[in-house]
């Protein structure tokens, strides 16, 4: 019997090896599952259409045709994925160490607001762009950054879990924001609780194609973490601390660094993420700035199979899904949650495959 990974000669006399075939199962079940989920949501998705009294396929098209043929749909498709493929590569990175924080939201707004905090404070607004908007850059990650690793402190200091202090800590995050757009960063001008106007660091549009410079993070930033986890030290060890962490701790260094590192680094991509689209697309924050990226950029991490180039992929995807579908509500008068109910089915059927995959495997 040969165990996985020794070289057998077979009978044309070419080496293979077991461990390869495994792992080329391994990726096309990681690409096929996801697939089948949004196939199969979308075919249930069709029967609440159906019910909702519209044409399935028509109702399809018209999403089809919000992305593809309306003036401004692949523009708005690329604004709307920015916050998810940059929040979305934060869970990634943490969720490869197994260190599953959920907190993305909390960091989001609490990155935004230090952002705001900074770059509109007197004796810095009226710095050039070419100043301010590296500054609201460094403050929005570091303010994300302290609210994730405050999880991940909790977690190595205390053994608290990170899910539940991340969780609890979003709501916290939100208790900042309102205060802030009520009197730490009120604009006094405005007659409802709102910050002060971004002004000098709101981001530039990149030309005719009509997206904030800030998708070029978006596009950037998933090609890098790639690089790293594939060829870095760093990302050898988040990824050798999701498989062992016991083995991380005897040959390389303390699990609980990686776990602070990644807690930070989660919190540090959805901190910019909150500047970004404050200084991109809404120009200032209000007390309903929490729009939920931060819960849905875990279905993107998820979707992307928690690899980089697969979290730009999913996040795209999901605000495609998002631009058509709203443009298909205005010409068949849909319920708004249509397209919740299908991003949740999505998540089931993904986590079904899972199951099913990982069930076939322990079989074989």
């Amino acid at each position: 019997m040969t165990a996985i990974g020794i070289e057998v000669p077979p009978r044309g006399g070419n080496s293979f090896s077991i461990s390869r075939v495994l792992e080329r199962t391994s990726r096309a079940s990681g690409f096929l599952i996801p697939l089948a989920a949004v196939l199969a949501a979308l075919a249930v998705g069709s029967l609440v259409i159906a019910f909702e009294g519209a044409n399935p396929l028509s109702v399809y098209q018209a999403v089809v045709e919000g992305v593809v043929s309306e003036p401004r749909g692949y523009s708005n498709t690329a604004v709307a994925a920015t916050p998810l493929v940059i929040i979305g590569l934060g869970y990634a990175t943490a969720y490869r160490a197994r260190v599953f924080t959920i907190g993305g939201e909390g960091q989001y707004l609490v990155g935004a607001v230090a952002a705001m905090a900074i770059v509109t404070a007197d004796g810095i607004r009226d710095l050039p762009a070419g100043l301010l908007i590296p500054i609201g850059v460094l403050a929005g990650m570091g303010g994300g950054g302290a609210w994730g690793i405050l999880s991940g402190v909790l977690a190595v200091r205390f053994g608290a879990s990170v899910v539940i202090s991340s969780l609890m800590l979003t709501y916290i995050g939100d208790a900042v924001l309102q205060w802030g757009v009520r009197d730490g960063i009120r604009d006094s001008e405005s007659f409802i609780p709102a910050s002060r106007e971004v002004g000098n660091a709101s981001l530039p549009f990149l030309g005719s194609l009509n997206v904030h410079a800030g998708f070029l993070f978006a596009l950037a930033l998933p090609v890098l973490a790639a690089v790293m986890l594939a060829r870095h030290r760093s990302g050898f060890r988040i990824t050798a601390l999701g498989h062992n962490g016991e083995a991380l701790d005897a040959n390389e260094v303390p699990a609980r660094r990686i776990i602070l590192w990644v807690t930070l680094v989660a919190g540090a991509l959805a901190g910019l993420a909150g500047y970004i689209e404050t200084a991109g697309v809404t120009n200032r924050l209000n007390g309903d700035s929490s729009v939920g990226f931060g819960w849905e950029a875990i279905i993107v991490a998820l979707l992307g199979r928690l690899h980089p180039i697969g979290v730009l992929i999913a996040g795209l995807g999901l605000a495609a899904m998002t631009i058509g579908f709203e443009s298909s509500q205005r010409t068949y008068d849909l319920p708004a949650s249509i397209i919740g109910v299908i991003t949740a089915l999505i998540v089931v059927f993904v986590v079904v495959g899972d199951a099913l995959a990982e069930r076939y495997a322990a079989r074989r």
